[in-house]
């Protein structure tokens, strides 16, 4: 199996999956194609697109984390917020990609005990959501992302223009301050990066801020929820979502600045110990302080 795990999702919109890592499209235009975030840079991922699509490839991020950012290098054109633009020149410290690796490694250990149970019991599991090795050719010892540099920085209500087909840049800040969605409004897809996401919704970042991810979720169910057809998610075996999940996860939100969905401090294998309000299908996770 690739290391990259890839799906139609309609005419010129691709999943590129790292399986239970990180979720990247593709969207093609007659002009060009969009990798809408290029993973972790553990294979490479703009030789996945060109069996996708021979469009002229450029990279516009959601966000400058590193799990975003890890192919960036390998593109001539990086477009991303303005508030992320100076975060992707500075590269990954290697702390980072050490804690990332061990929680990793502890996937990989638990993986064969989950995928016995899923055969025996619940078949949930398909290619999307099949773990596997670190790809050959691969060493965690020495794996780094290097720096990307922005050719373009974007704001609220710039267009990615790909020929053909438009993509409407919305600022969503809350799970980082350069967190953007790329909206598809002619058709219907929603490109939410770790705005949206299903299963635990991440606010630990340092710029992080609950309030600014309630109003930002809220701004997506006002404007979207209703005109979207399907909402693409960048984490989770579950990648996309039917639009009413924009109000669930808004709603979600605000209950949890309200202070009527309590968060409960507990250890989570990916952050340690975290604060964790629990929702039907999503959690939202904050630092324990």
């Amino acid at each position: 199996m690739s290391w990259f795990v890839t799906r139609t999702l309609g005419p010129g919109v691709h999943l590129v999956a790292e399986p239970f890592h990180v979720n990247s499209f593709v969207v093609e235009g007659n002009d060009a194609r969009v990798h809408l975030d290029t993973g972790l840079g553990v294979a490479n991922i703009r030789e996945a697109g060109d069996r996708l699509s021979d469009r002229a490839p450029r990279v516009a991020n959601t966000h400058h984390h590193f799990d975003h950012v890890g192919g960036n290098a390998l593109f001539d054109e990086v477009e991303i917020h303005e508030l992320g633009a100076d975060l992707i020149a500075e590269g990954v410290e290697r702390a980072t990609l050490d804690g990332y690796l061990g929680w990793a490694r502890g996937m990989l250990e638990a993986w064969s005990t989950y995928r016995a149970l899923d055969e025996d019991f619940f078949a949930l599991t398909d290619d999307v959501s099949t773990l596997q090795p670190w790809p050959d050719g691969f060493d965690p010892d020495v794996w780094s992302i290097a720096p990307s540099k922005a050719t373009r920085t974007l704001v609220d209500g710039d267009v990615v223009d790909l020929g053909g087909r438009r993509l409407r840049v919305m600022h969503t800040p809350g799970h980082t301050t350069d967190s953007v969605c790329f909206l598809d409004e002619a058709d219907g897809f929603l490109f939410a990066g770790d705005t949206v996401n299903s299963g635990p919704i991440l606010l630990t970042d340092p710029s992080a801020d609950l309030e600014d991810f309630a109003r930002s979720t809220r701004r997506l169910a006002d404007e979207v929820a209703s005109s979207v057809r399907v909402v693409c998610m960048a984490h989770g075996a579950r990648f996309s979502a039917e639009p009413g999940y924009l109000r669930e996860v808004a709603e979600g939100a605000e209950a949890a600045v309200e202070g009527s969905v309590p968060f409960v401090l507990e250890e989570n294998a990916y952050s340690g110990s975290a604060r964790i309000a629990r929702f039907e299908r999503f959690a939202i996770v904050m630092p324990p302080g």
